[in-house]
């Protein structure tokens, strides 16, 4: 069967009486189909890190976002015995002929990368000049909701969400992330700078032009120096607010940061990462009603980013999966999942090492 003909026959089931009752089973299906017929019709190739940006930001996403609905509504319908042999076909497309093919080709170009750089995408450290600043200009108030591990395929979803509602649009811009791509930077990177570095210590923070961006209170304080009215809040608290509260928040304030963590606190920690894609739909859900709330609070500006991505995959990974080389050098500092901090780092095929100045970083 065809993706579009499974899609009709869902389409058709949706009208009958236990629609309901199977409906994470049936989406489980649809999605599945449409992941399976993409992957057939897409050619992973790219020719420079400004070429995979753009054509991850037009179609490969959307390999992604398929994967992640398909895996939800497994998981959501509890049928694993009745699409045990579906779950096995796309994981193992999903893993050898998207993430392994992919990623070897982008590995191509960051190791071939003098500069960390993919222009004409913009830097994520270039993020308030390039869309906060104007709105100041303008002297028109904003708003700018940041949500941990936000990544680009669910702000996709987002934003046709945000389109189905009645006197609202929205647009979409990818943005190249800061490296190393983990919070402490990636939170720095958004607020308005003219330097990034990271500490010299094992502590692995952040410093804006030279302060340090740990915590809502620091962030504020760097926030406050290019605009004096404007605070920084939690998504939790805004949505506490009442009626008055929340719209003396955009009266008082030029600019507001909002942060929101659900997808990060969730996929970050080993014994829950596995509810990450049901993390995903409630941060959809959550991001939907802080856009209306903002609104309704005479908010008509909204920006909606994040500190940097993830990459999840429901199968368990293989120790081959894992580097077998230890990081060495002069001084190894800070150890990740994913990249150390060091000076003197010793040359390995198994790393890729930049220095500050190729990653637009002082220090």
């Amino acid at each position: 069967m065809t993706a579009q003909e499974v899609e009709q026959w869902v389409r058709r089931r949706r009208q009958g009486h236990w629609f309901d009752r199977f409906k994470d089973v049936y989406l489980a299906i649809e999605h599945g189909a449409q992941f399976i017929q993409l992957l057939g019709m897409t050619q992973l190739e790219m020719n420079s890190l400004e070429d995979g940006v753009k054509k991850y930001a037009q179609t490969w996403f959307r390999l992604d976002q398929r994967y992640r609905k398909f895996i939800h509504h497994a998981r959501e319908s509890g049928q694993a015995s009745l699409l045990q042999d579906l779950n096995h076909l796309i994981e193992n497309l999903y893993t050898n002929n998207f993430l392994v093919r992919l990623n070897d080709r982008w590995q191509t170009f960051v190791d071939a990368s003098a500069r960390w750089e993919a222009a004409p995408v913009v830097s994520q450290a270039q993020f308030f000049n390039r869309f906060v600043r104007p709105y100041l200009e303008r002297k028109t108030k904003v708003c700018v909701l940041i949500s941990d591990a936000f990544r680009y395929e669910i702000g996709e979803e987002l934003q046709s969400l945000i389109r189905r509602e009645d006197r609202f649009d929205a647009e979409l811009e990818p943005a190249l992330s800061c490296l190393p791509s983990y919070t402490q930077l990636g939170m720095a990177a958004l607020l308005p700078n003219q330097t990034l570095q990271l500490v010299d210590d094992d502590s692995g923070q952040a410093l804006v032009d030279g302060q340090s961006s740990m915590g809502s209170a620091n962030r504020a304080k760097i926030l406050a120096t290019s605009v004096p009215a404007s605070t920084v809040v939690l998504a939790k608290d805004v949505l506490g607010m009442g009626r008055d509260e929340s719209r003396a928040l955009i009266r008082d304030n030029d600019v507001v940061y909002v942060y929101h963590n659900l997808i990060d606190k969730t996929g970050d920690t080993r014994d829950t990462e596995e509810r990450v894609f049901g993390a995903a739909e409630e941060t959809l859900d959550e991001l939907l009603r802080l856009v209306k709330k903002l609104t309704n609070a005479n908010a008509s500006n909204l920006l909606v980013t994040a500190d940097h991505g993830f990459i999840y995959q429901n199968r368990a990974l293989a120790e081959s999966d894992f580097l077998s080389a230890e990081p060495e050098g002069r001084q190894v500092l800070y150890i990740d999942r994913r990249f150390v901090l060091g000076k003197g780092l010793r040359a390995n095929p198994s790393f890729k090492t930049f220095s500050p100045e190729q990653l637009s970083l002082s220090g």
